[in-house]
C-alpha cells in the first residue's frame, strides 16, 4: 500500500483530505471531545498513524496534544510540516513505517488510524498492533477509522471487527459507529466506513 499512497500524493488524488470539510469532520470533533472529557489539558502524548498531509495531527495538537505524526510518503509529510507551521503548533513528524514504529518514543496515551491499516495485509496488521502495543501507555484509546471489507482492486479491502480483533489482541473494542460520509464522493460513501474506539486492556 506504501506504493499506491505515493502513486495517489504524487496524482494529486487524495479524496481523505476532504474529510476535514465534509460533515465527518464535526463527527470527528465530537469523537476527540469524548476522548477529552476524562482528562484535563494539556492531554499528554498522542500519535497519528499514516498522518498524511498532517490535519488530524494538526487539530490534536491545537486542541492541546503533544502530537507525533508518521508517515511513509515524503511529500505528505513536507506538506504536514507546513500545515503546522501555518497553525502555529507544534507537531513531530516521522517520515517511517507503521508496521516497524522505530524513534517515536513511549506512553502515547491517544492512538489515531485513521485509514492507514485498512489496506494492509493481516501480517503488516499484526505488526502494527505489537507496534502499537509496544509504544501505548496503559489504557491507552486508539480509534480507528476503516473502509468495510471489500475487494477493490488497487484501493484499500478494509477491515471488519474480526480483523481489528485479531490484529490488537491486547485491545478491546469498546465502541463503534458508522461514520458520516454525507459529501464525500459516491465510491468512499459504498465503503461503508466505521469508527471503532478501542481501549487498551490494563497489564
Amino acid at each position: 500500500m506504501s506504493l499506491f499512497y505515493r502513486l495517489t500524493h504524487w496524482a494529486g488524488f487524495k479524496p481523505w483530505e476532504k474529510m476535514a470539510v465534509l460533515p465527518i469532520s464535526e463527527q470527528i470533533s465530537a469523537l476527540f471531545d469524548r476522548e477529552e472529557s476524562e482528562c484535563q489539558p494539556p492531554y499528554g502524548l498522542a500519535l497519528d498513524l499514516g498522518c498524511g498531509s498532517g490535519i488530524w495531527s494538526v487539530k490534536l495538537a491545537a486542541r492541546g496534544w503533544d502530537v507525533t505524526g508518521v508517515d511513509i510518503v515524503p511529500s505528505a509529510l513536507r506538506i504536514a510540516h507546513e500545515r503546522a507551521r501555518k497553525a502555529g503548533v507544534k507537531v513531530r513528524f516521522i517520515h517511517g513505517d507503521v508496521t516497524a514504529l522505530r524513534d517515536v518514543g513511549q506512553g502515547f496515551r491517544f492512538v489515531l488510524d485513521f485509514g492507514a491499516i485498512h489496506g494492509l495485509t493481516p501480517a503488516q496488521r499484526e505488526a502494527v498492533g505489537r507496534e502499537v502495543s509496544e509504544v501505548a501507555a496503559a489504557n491507552a484509546t486508539l480509534l480507528i477509522l476503516a473502509w468495510s471489507p471489500g475487494r477493490r482492486g488497487p484501493l484499500p479491502h478494509g477491515l471488519s471487527r474480526q480483523d481489528i480483533q485479531a490484529a490488537f489482541p491486547a485491545w478491546t473494542i469498546i465502541d463503534e459507529e458508522a461514520a458520516n460520509m454525507s459529501g464525500a464522493p459516491g465510491f468512499v460513501r459504498r465503503t461503508k466506513p466505521r469508527f471503532f474506539r478501542l481501549r487498551r486492556d490494563c497489564i
